[in-house]
């Protein structure tokens, strides 16, 4: 008898070990399950707890997907509302232990809206009986800092850094207002500026027609180096874009193409008017004429209809012309034709992507959207007069 107790014990225990292990690399999983009328395909990967869906029924299909530490679990959906209003086909899902995790969807001519987007109250007090609670209005009071800046404190997540172009240099924002001085005289237009990944480059525009030395600032801490170049580059200069940490410009007077490299901190010429490399997601070469027209590495392609479209991960996101401003649309890779309406910017070049967070300007205004919805971070008056004011985020 004790002999079977013990055999028994060591058995639990090693079937225990086992399923740790298993759940150690269980890397995801895909179920198929039903609400009511709605069929739900959910699909789970590891990395950053991860949950993709896709609902239909005969005549309603949707897309979305969430970030939260379920510790694996199956069919998270626990129930699902669905209305139809004010001509839109709305859907609510209810998650694992009551949660709300999403904004109500709202579909339209096979585009999707948040409710907080629609603005529609009608829309969120029929689904208040189901216990939606109306949570992604921008309510953060403005702090004003200086006669042209208003800082929205409450909206800047934690552990992240800030730094906005000023004309003698940059502004820090992370807890406190840094001013980081780098020029003497103000300086409207920077073409020969960047920003990447925690750091800002920036050509030494102390100097009149040629600059030899750029200036490299850590937007964490305001720190401040100097990267120097053997030759003397010319003012009429353009960033042409950054690949794997490294960034290429393009001197239009002398025909000469510069790779700055931030990790060995060196300027070095890489090529000539018969070489100039550039990057489409592949290296290619490109003419002299196409290099002094100001051709900028992209990594997508034109699509008809839209003004821009970005690939990050696995989404599109679709840059529209609509008046003086752009229409955001988001799309999964596999399902383009079905897109969320996400917000509105007034500047296609300047956007920033980290982590699902998407930064951008809107106005006189630097945002952020996130989880559904969108909120105002810093508002600066200068934007109004000099759209080419640019920012850099970084995210610890």
């Amino acid at each position: 008898m004790k002999y079977l107790i013990k055999n028994l014990i060591i058995f639990l225990l090693v079937f225990i070990g086992l399923k740790q292990v298993i759940f150690m690399f269980d890397k995801g999983h895909t179920v198929n399950y039903n609400i009511g009328n709605f069929n739900i395909k959910e699909t789970y990967t590891s990395k950053d707890n991860n949950y993709y869906f896709k609902i239909q029924s005969d005549k309603f299909n949707i897309n979305f997907q969430i970030s939260e530490n379920y510790k694996k679990s199956e069919k998270i959906i626990k129930k699902l509302y669905y209305k139809k209003i004010d001509n839109y086909s709305c859907i609510f899902p209810i998650f694992k232990d009551r949660k709300q995790l999403t904004d109500i969807m709202c579909k339209k001519e096979n585009i999707i809206y948040y409710a907080n987007a629609l603005n529609d109250e009608n829309i969120q007090k029929e689904f208040e009986k189901y216990g939606y609670k109306s949570k992604y209005e921008d309510k953060a009071d403005k702090i004003a800092i200086s006669n042209t800046q208003e800082i929205y404190k409450d909206n800047i997540q934690k552990n992240t850094y800030i730094a906005l172009e000023t004309y003698k240099g940059l502004k820090l924002f992370n807890g406190k207002e840094t001013e980081v001085k780098l020029f003497e005289n103000d300086i409207y237009k920077k073409p020969v500026s960047i920003f990447t990944d925690k750091y800002y480059l920036v050509a030494d525009y102390n100097s009149e027609y040629t600059f030899n030395k750029i200036h490299l600032v850590n937007i964490i801490n305001g720190e401040k180096e100097i990267i120097r170049s053997y030759d003397d580059i010319s003012f009429d200069s353009y960033i042409m874009g950054e690949v794997e940490g490294k960034i290429y410009l393009f001197d239009k007077e002398n025909n000469r193409q510069y790779e700055i490299d931030l990790e060995e901190k060196m300027i070095n010429n890489i090529g000539d008017k018969n070489n100039i490399k550039y990057y489409n997601g592949n290296w290619t070469k490109i003419s002299l004429n196409e290099a002094k027209s100001e051709k900028k590495f992209t990594t997508y392609k034109d699509v008809k209809g839209y003004e821009k479209v970005d690939k990050i991960n696995n989404y599109y996101y679709f840059y529209k012309k609509d008046n003086d401003k752009y229409k955001v649309y988001k799309a999964d890779i596999n399902n383009k034709k079905l897109k969320t309406y996400l917000f509105d910017t007034t500047d296609i070049a300047n956007i920033t992507y980290i982590k699902g967070n998407i930064y951008y300007k809107n106005g006189t205004t630097l945002n952020l959207y996130s989880k559904n919805s969108s909120r105002k971070l810093i508002s600066d008056k200068e934007i109004e007069f000099n759209n080419d004011i640019s920012f850099g985020i970084y995210e610890k």
